[in-house]
């Protein structure tokens, strides 16, 4: 049993005379309440274009909108900001047509028509922003209104697609599975389906076609791919791909021409799947002998794939059978986020790092 009076020991001594909280950076002599002083800084919770450009998202008339986050220190959060696409190269918090900070991150940012812009928070939340109106404001048409929003996600959303063919109609989902299609021809943000359980495996990929939509193909790590009906009032889905032999890890997936779904792998492949044939792979052509591919984008009869392991960016023509490489980019970003075509020659993928980057195919 310990002596009664060796409490004594662990006492403040009397030699123990601190300078004040403010003072306490750098302090060696006092290295144990330096938290003190980090606690007494006062967060700089100024608006600003942070270091973390995590998504990227354009209309039809060449508007960007650019999410960028703080993700360091004891709060993360971020905001979005709209420009016109001569700002590109001279982004600024003056500059920018309408922002709003957001007390969380703002994880991915897509434009559903040109005047509609749904935003995906880190608190798992779903938004839906008018962008536009000269009813609003005639003088100043671009401003912030919010439609509606909805915490239909238990985890945050980390894939969002919209369909190209009818802007008033989205697909989210996160990584536990869930997932939802969304109404946006109403006056709120309305949930048309639900499902809790989309995926056994974690859920790594998501892409809606161009021309149509009634269709759209989600994609997990365990290596299934499933397509999914999205006419009905409840989407019936079938299994478009699942490697039995658990040799495949899928990533990524990205709607081509002629049928054609791609689905990147963390092996650096892009897997080519038929939708009429299902269960069997067209092809499989290896993109990056060093990393995974994290993302997959198609613009006509360019496919562009890009990894993080190491960052880079590589574009192939898919006109001819095998994939055609025709440009290729290393060490984009420190991490890349995210990525859009401005045109049909024209990729911008933005980043960790190098915050953003155009690669031009002329």
């Amino acid at each position: 049993m310990f002596p009664q009076r060796s409490s004594e020991l662990y006492q403040t001594p009397a030699s123990h005379n601190p300078p004040p909280d403010l003072e306490l950076a750098m302090n060696l002599e006092y290295p144990n309440l330096n938290i003190a002083d980090l606690n007494a800084r006062l967060e700089n919770l100024s608006p600003r274009l942070h270091d973390c450009w995590d998504s990227i998202s354009i209309n039809e008339h060449q508007h960007l909108v650019l999410a960028t986050n703080l993700r360091e220190g004891r709060q993360w959060w971020g905001m979005f900001l709209g420009y016109g696409r001569s700002q590109a190269n001279r982004m600024t918090l003056d500059s920018a047509d309408f922002k709003l900070q957001s007390e969380h991150t703002v994880n991915i940012v897509r434009y559903a028509d040109n005047n509609m812009l749904l935003v995906a928070l880190g608190d798992t939340r779903l938004q839906a922003w008018s962008t536009y109106s000269t009813v609003r404001n005639p003088e100043s048409p671009y401003c912030l209104f919010l439609v509606g929003e909805s915490w239909a996600h238990p985890t945050p959303i980390s894939q969002l697609s919209v369909f190209s063919a009818n802007p008033q109609k989205a697909v989210s989902a996160s990584t536990d599975g869930t997932l939802n299609v969304w109404d946006l021809s109403g006056a709120d943000l309305e949930s048309s389906y639900h499902s809790r359980s989309s995926h056994t495996d974690k859920l790594t990929g998501l892409a809606t076609p161009t021309a149509s939509s009634d269709q759209f193909v989600t994609c997990d790590r365990g290596g299934c791919a499933r397509l999914w009906d999205a006419r009905a009032a409840a989407p019936s889905s079938m299994c478009l791909y699942d490697d039995a032999a658990h040799l495949i890890s899928f990533t990524c997936a990205a709607f081509g021409a002629s049928n054609y779904v791609y689905l990147g792998d963390y092996d650096g492949k892009v897997h080519t799947v038929d939708i009429r044939v299902p269960a069997k792979l067209v092809g499989s052509v290896e993109y990056f002998d060093n990393g995974h591919v994290a993302k997959l984008l198609t613009n006509g009869n360019h496919l562009a794939a890009m990894s993080n392991l190491q960052t880079s960016v590589k574009v192939a023509n898919l006109q001819r059978e095998e994939h055609d490489i025709i440009y290729k980019h290393q060490d984009t970003h420190s991490r890349l986020m995210d990525a859009v075509w401005t045109d049909d020659s024209t990729l911008v993928t933005v980043g960790h790092g190098r915050k953003m980057v155009t690669h031009s195919l002329k």
